[in-house]
């Protein structure tokens, strides 16, 4: 249909400025919030904008700026809750610097990722955080290529970034001491046979998490058991799965370690709906900290590993190097893991973890 020339053109910066009474420069700062504007003159700009109904024109200014106002998160799963503290920390750091975040979800798939550092390349947007699972040749390639910052983040400390000639920065945390520090924690408890739910093979993170469940037997002087590590998708399916293979053993764990909390809060409730009782008959911990294992009981013990920190450390050096601060080099930090120790894997003093239970039909 064609517009009608009777209807009014909607309003430009020029006439927010001539409403407010200062120059369109003047209006621009105000609206953009660069550069110093006085108080009095801001209200102004900002109740002229309202009685016009102003809209910036997003398109026009990215032309006039080479600047999109936009950070590009991309995450590799829409359904694990772990990364709600990361996209709040990366948004509250945007919304700071006057810059609005988009979500991009890769489900973890390479290809995906790549196509990801794709459009930072072609500009939607002037910096990106990418929450990776792998790394290959493929992803420096288009690395590369960039001009803009990027910050990558695996959630495992990784043995990238930090060096010479890298055009990234790296943001991890030390998962594998977490799970040795849970694993640890469970062998002190008196257990011997502590089973491991231990995510995707594939992924470097998941094979450093296992890292720390074997160097935690080891200190503890437990003999590694094959049956007691099943290696599987990160998620409930799988961690009921591997729960039914650890109950169908002749001699089960008393203890269970969960590469994330998602599968250990499948696990605990699988084993409650079996009749057993958590943490008499078998104790459980996770890794995540997610908010809902302070609300099941008992609750979660699991290993914080700074999600909203990290989150916050990438946007920092996003805006860091889009500012042109003094980062010449590539920068890379790993954050410590904190175990939290609650109801589902302490035993009483007096108790021991038992085995005359299995002698029914669990």
């Amino acid at each position: 249909m064609k517009k009608s020339s009777n209807q009014p053109a909607a309003p430009t910066i020029y006439d927010i400025a001539t409403a407010a009474g200062v120059s369109p420069g003047t209006a621009s700062r105000a609206l953009n919030n660069i550069g110093y504007v006085k108080t009095e003159t801001r209200q102004r700009v900002e109740a002229a904008v309202k009685d016009l109904k102003y809209t910036p024109n997003r398109a026009a200014r990215t032309l006039k700026t080479k600047k999109t106002g936009l950070v590009l998160l991309a995450i590799p799963d829409t359904d694990n809750s772990f990364y709600v503290d990361m996209i709040k920390a990366v948004q509250d750091v945007c919304k700071e610097h006057g810059y609005s975040m988009i979500l991009y979800y890769t489900d973890a798939i390479p290809v995906e990722e790549i196509r990801a550092l794709r459009m930072l390349r072609e500009h939607y947007a002037d910096a990106m955080i990418l929450v990776n699972f792998s790394f290959t040749s493929g992803y420096l390639k288009e690395i590369d290529r960039l001009q803009a910052p990027l910050v990558l983040s695996g959630i495992c400390k990784d043995d990238i970034g930090g060096r010479p000639g890298d055009r990234f920065d790296y943001i991890g945390v030390d998962a594998e001491k977490g799970v040795f520090q849970a694993v640890r924690h469970l062998a002190r408890q008196g257990h011997v046979r502590i089973g491991y739910i231990a995510g995707p093979a594939e992924f470097l993170l998941f094979r450093e998490r296992h890292n720390g469940y074997l160097s935690a037997l080891t200190e503890s002087g437990i003999p590694y058991s094959d049956n007691l590590v099943i290696w599987c998708s990160y998620t409930e399916s799988c961690a009921i799965r591997a729960v039914k293979s650890f109950l169908a053993l002749s001699e089960p764990p008393t203890a269970i370690c969960c590469a994330n909390d998602i599968m250990a809060l499948a696990a605990q409730r699988y084993i409650q709906d079996a009749g057993l009782r958590v943490p008499d008959d078998i104790s459980i911990v996770g890794m995540d900290n997610l908010d809902v294992t302070t609300k099941v009981r008992p609750m979660m013990s699991t290993v914080a590993i700074a999600q909203a920190e990290i989150g916050r450390a990438a946007a920092n050096l996003v805006f860091g190097r889009l500012a042109g601060t003094e980062m010449r080099s590539s920068i890379r930090q790993i954050f410590e893991p904190r175990l939290i120790v609650r109801e589902s894997s302490i035993l009483c003093s007096c108790c021991k973890p038992r085995k005359e239970y299995w002698t029914g039909n669990a």
